[in-house]
């Protein structure tokens, strides 16, 4: 019989040799990068995939974009890359997903958030500023538009963050009950069979989440640098 202490307990770090092993899946995904570099001129299978994958992000992430935007481009697919390689290393067993932290989410979200919108006011100061009061918008109503655009534009990195940690958390939750509820049955045969079936299914939608989660954390970011630019 499976005692559950607490559905939130996977998402507390253990530790490892004393070390937290959110800091050693931090590390983990990053050094992997250091496999992608060849000292070869003719790359190998890796490095032909890595190259394909990379065009495909690029294509993807800058679907529509302007010449601004272009320098940052290779910021974005730096975030792409590792905000994905957390969250698909995350459902490996025995691993630790930091993306489903707000600590993390937010490390990440509110700095570019900030510098986008820093760059945006010093190279258009007034244009920035034209956003807070809509086109068209009546005399009268224009203080009020401007609190609520001003509260639009402060709860931006709020949803940057909220949005990545809140869809991997519920997922997680999912696959943790599930995969709970499956261990319970796996003596009846009858209920064991359709449950890891359904199970599969959800993993095979988890793996979907961390692909688009992190394309959305990602095209957002490209979206307000467009606004600022």
């Amino acid at each position: 019989m499976v005692v559950l202490s607490s559905i939130f307990d996977q998402f507390y770090p253990d530790t490892f040799f004393f070390i937290p092993i959110s800091f050693l899946c931090l590390f983990l995904n990053v050094f992997w990068f250091l496999f992608l570099v060849s000292n070869s001129w003719l790359g190998g299978r890796f490095q032909v995939f890595w190259s394909s994958f990379l065009s495909f992000c690029v294509s993807l992430i800058f679907q529509t974009t302007s010449s601004g935007t272009s320098p940052w481009g290779g910021v974005l697919i730096v975030v792409f890359v590792f905000i994905l390689s957390i969250n698909l290393l995350g459902l490996l067993p025995y691993n630790f997903t930091s993306t489903s932290h707000v600590s993390l989410t937010f490390s990440l979200g509110f700095p570019l958030w900030l510098g986008v919108n820093i760059f945006g006011f010093y190279s258009s100061f007034n244009s920035r500023l034209s956003h807070f009061v809509p086109q068209g918008t009546p005399f009268v109503l224009i203080p009020l538009m401007v609190w609520i655009e001003t509260l639009s534009f402060f709860a931006q990195p709020i949803a940057l963050g909220l949005r990545l940690a809140a869809n991997l958390t519920a997922g997680h939750l999912l696959i943790f009950l599930l995969a709970t509820t499956v261990w319970s049955f796996i003596n009846v045969y009858y209920l064991f069979v359709p449950l890891f079936f359904v199970f599969f299914l959800l993993f095979v939608l988890e793996i979907a989440v961390a692909c688009i989660q992190a394309y959305v954390f990602t095209a957002l970011i490209h979206f307000y640098l467009q606004e600022n630019l």
